[in-house]
């Protein structure tokens, strides 16, 4: 053996990725010798599958000849290769000619593939074990969660490329023992029943469909919860501003309280609706409907409900609850991040303790604080300085202002023009303003813009409230919008003020107080007197409580679905409001009666309330009575029947937004290894899901969900039932049943599915309707049934589904 030849043990050391040389030649060896081996591996392996250039560059020319039925022999190849110009990288005719000399025969060539394709699939799993360890190693600001998701989807997409060439062809004889041995299994079963899936529970929807099928792809489709509904001049906080609710649309992007992405997910217009003011403590108020939702705390809760309006208006008729209901407030974390023309503190400051009339040759600033004279030269830009005018005033000056021999000069102020700019210059104690540019900019900004608002022109209370006053209407709202956008309590009142003049007493401008409270850590001061004045035990947030409820007009309004994790946004006054059911029946069917395991992926709800939902289905509870704990004698039976029914049903509930078909398919997979076989999959719903290959339009992300939802649905070979939302359009027509066209994305959903349920509920939009209390199930399509509608019977205060009777009891 050679001094320079390395050694198996050494060659091992080196951690060569894996590879068959062998293999590959073989490979090609076999296709140059024999074209029709082709048939044998196209299906197995590709060109990126080689490990050596050379072999991946021969192997696609020759599957460019063979796929153009052309001849694909030592000699057309290396022509084909001379004409793009890479004959000589792959070793020329010599290298062809050894290829197709040393290859005995094609007879093993789909082996040989198969090896060459186990090594690419170990190459490409040291790739993606080494990008998991350096993004491990360097999350970048990813969370464990996502970065553990991409790990398992990346894994996972390795075994689905692996897998490739798995399956093919069956002969007809074996399947059709199959389908005989199923037919015989079928004959000697209970023969009073038609079911041959899963039953739903609804016995004339078993009837048109004999249960769900193993492998189907069910999609359940029908309007939205209704009423839910603010009029359609409500504001809603966007990240770049306000817009009214009758501006937004599906995909519009919504601030959120807490600073999270939020994304207008569906818009559903209401009609004309009676709308109620509600009033807070602080004064600001929304509006909406009496059966729009809220997000409510109390003390005496674990945790916050989801409360109607009508129902919050009961509730502050009670002791326990008035001034005890409040709300979340927002972060802050929302706004542009454009250059501002002057830095905000020192505007806040100009508009608190400085003069910018007119009358005035240069802006003028007042304070006996060395502090904020050293703040506001250090802040003011434009080569602007202080210069001491009298006592306590100073002007605002250009630093160049003088020449060398003393004389001044004519150039002009850029400050000057940029409060001219702004519309603040000239404005007097009384008419003084925020500019709408710094209201709408980013956090900090805003901040800044209230501290020096409130270091010039603000102070504390001995009980621990800031205050600020100012005889300028338009200033005190501005000023109040700052501190509500940052989260804070900001109240308004009125004070009469006096003053003397040449000693007589007279009457002055009515000046408006401002009371706020901030949360802990929110510095809205600079100065360190003032926050030295502010002690640690007052920094308090009074509560944003509700205080009142009253009906104010009747106007067209509509409802929006969010994407936020807590299906909130932001409405006029930085007020955070909130925005399933038969699916739900037939998941709870499955798991409580018939003992199948059932995976829920509730994208649109939590789990706390479906789980809420469940239980009033299974145990008749009054869902509004289970909501606010208000039970009955009777009710307590029903609840601990309703539980111990439950205890042992196998429904796994997933919450996780905006959850990808990958990600889905790899959570499905692992619940049906912990539980052996999945009865049924539900998703809630198709549109809240993410793409995993995000940047394309829609469309071709929904085309992708949903195929990749029935590959699922074959895979654990159980149905999966997927809710879609409807297109607006069915609002328009007189006849509102919905049609195939009324699915959102219709074409790939429609295509996909093998069964499309729609529900439909004439009472929603005939309120005197004689189906009242009953719901039409409208199966328009069937793969392999017939389609048609049935009825079923629909208790609302159970959120309840149940067959149809032909006649309602008493009081449901």
């Amino acid at each position: 053996m050679s001094e320079n030849r390395l050694t198996e043990q050494e060659m091992t050391g080196l951690r060569v990725p894996p590879h068959s040389l062998e293999s590959e030649q073989s490979v090609v060896g076999g296709l140059l010798l024999d074209n029709q081996a082709w048939d044998k591996i196209g299906d197995v392996i590709r060109a990126e599958d080689f490990y050596r250039y050379d072999h991946r560059v021969i192997f696609e020319h020759i599957a460019k000849l063979i796929d153009g039925s052309k001849p694909a022999d030592v000699i057309t190849v290396y022509e084909s290769l001379q004409s793009s110009g890479k004959a000589e990288d792959v070793g020329g005719l010599a290298y062809l000619n050894t290829l197709a000399t040393n290859t005995p025969s094609a007879a093993n060539i789909r082996r040989y593939a198969e090896i060459v394709r186990d090594r690419a699939v170990l190459r490409r799993l040291i790739t993606i074990s080494d990008d998991i360890a350096t993004t491990a190693l360097n999350p970048q600001g990813k969370d464990t969660k996502t970065i553990l998701d991409e790990a398992e989807s990346k894994i996972f997409k390795i075994a689905e490329d692996g897998a490739r060439g798995a399956g093919g062809f069956q002969e007809l004889q074996p399947v059709l023992s199959k389908v005989v041995e199923r037919i015989d299994e079928l004959y000697h079963r209970d023969s009073t029943s038609d079911i041959t899936g899963i039953s739903t529970g609804f016995v004339d929807l078993d009837g048109k469909t004999s249960g769900l099928q193993p492998g189907d792809l069910i999609i359940v489709a029908g309007r939205p919860s209704m009423g839910k509904a603010q009029p359609l001049d409500a504001l809603v906080k966007t990240p770049s501003g306000w817009v009214t609710m009758g501006e937004l649309r599906v995909g519009d992007a919504l601030a959120s309280m807490d600073g999270k992405s939020s994304l207008v997910t569906g818009v559903f217009p209401q009609g004309e609706k009676q709308i109620y003011k509600v009033v807070f403590s602080d004064g600001r108020s929304a509006e909406c409907c009496d059966e729009h939702l809220w997000r409510v705390m109390h003390r005496d809760w674990a945790e916050p409900r989801v409360i109607s309006t009508k129902r919050l208006t009961e509730m502050l008729g009670c002791v326990r609850y008035k001034n005890r209901l409040w709300i979340d407030t927002v972060t802050g974390d929302f706004g542009h991040n454009d250059v501002l023309p002057i830095d905000p503190w020192v505007l806040g400051a100009l508009l608190g303790d400085g003069t910018l009339a007119f009358s005035h040759s240069s802006v003028m600033f007042s304070t006996k604080s060395e502090e904020l004279v050293h703040r506001m030269n250090a802040l003011l830009g434009h080569d602007m300085e202080l210069v001491h005018a009298q006592a306590y005033d100073y002007r605002v000056v250009w630093k160049g202002r003088m020449l060398a021999n003393g004389a001044r000069t004519s150039q002009p102020s850029y400050f000057r023009q940029a409060l001219n700019d702004l519309g603040v210059l000239g404005c007097v104690s009384h008419n003084k303003f925020i500019p709408e540019h710094y209201l709408k900019a980013n956090k900090a900004a805003r901040l800044a813009l209230l501290q020096g608002l409130l270091d010039t022109d603000g102070w504390i209370e001995s009980w621990g409230s800031i205050r600020f006053a100012t005889v300028s209407e338009q200033l005190a709202n501005d000023v109040a919008y700052l501190a509500r956008s940052l989260g804070g309590f900001c109240s308004i009142a009125t004070k009469n003020t006096h003053y003397t003049s040449k000693g007589e007493p007279k009457e002055g401008r009515l000046a408006y107080v401002l009371n706020m409270s901030f949360a802990d850590g929110q510095q809205v001061f600079t100065l360190e007197e003032k926050k030295a004045r502010l002690r640690t035990d007052w920094q308090r947030t009074r509560r944003i409580t509700f205080q009142s409820i009253e009906p104010v007009r009747m106007a067209q309004a509509q409802c929006i679905s969010v994407s936020h994790p807590t299906r909130t946004y932001i409405t006029n006054d930085f007020v955070v409001t909130h925005n399933t059911a038969f699916s739900l029946n037939i998941g709870e069917h499955v798991a409580v009666e018939e003992g199948h395991a059932v995976a829920v992926f509730s994208m649109e709800m939590g789990a706390t309330q479906l789980a809420m939902r469940l239980l009033g289905s299974v145990g008749r509870l009054d869902q509004h009575r289970l909501r606010t704990g208000r039970l009955t004698d009777e009710d307590w039976p029903r609840l601990t029947y309703a539980v111990e029914k439950m205890q042992n049903a196998q429904l796994f509930i997933d919450e996780t937004p905006a959850l990808s078909s990958m990600e889905v398919r790899a959570r499905c997979r692992r619940l049906a290894r912990q539980c052996g076989q999945l009865g049924l999959v539900i998703i809630d719903y198709l549109q809240l899901m993410g793409s995993s290959s995000p940047g394309e339009n829609r469309a071709t992300e929904i085309s992708e969900i949903s195929r990749s939802l029935k590959g699922l649905a074959k895979e654990l070979n159980c149905p999966v039932i997927a809710l879609s939302q409807l297109n607006r359009s069915l609002e328009q027509r007189p006849n509102k049943r919905p049609v195939m066209s009324d699915l959102r994305e219709s074409g790939a959903i429609e295509q996909d599915a093998d069964v499309i349920l729609f529900i439909y509920r004439d009472e929603v939009y005939n309120p005197d309707s004689p189906d009242k209390g009953t719901a039409e199930i409208i199966i328009g399509k069937q793969r392999n049934g017939p389609i048609g509608t049935v009825r079923v019977t629909f208790l609302g205060m159970y959120t309840k589904f149940e067959n149809y009777a032909g006649m309602q009891p008493e009081g449901e």
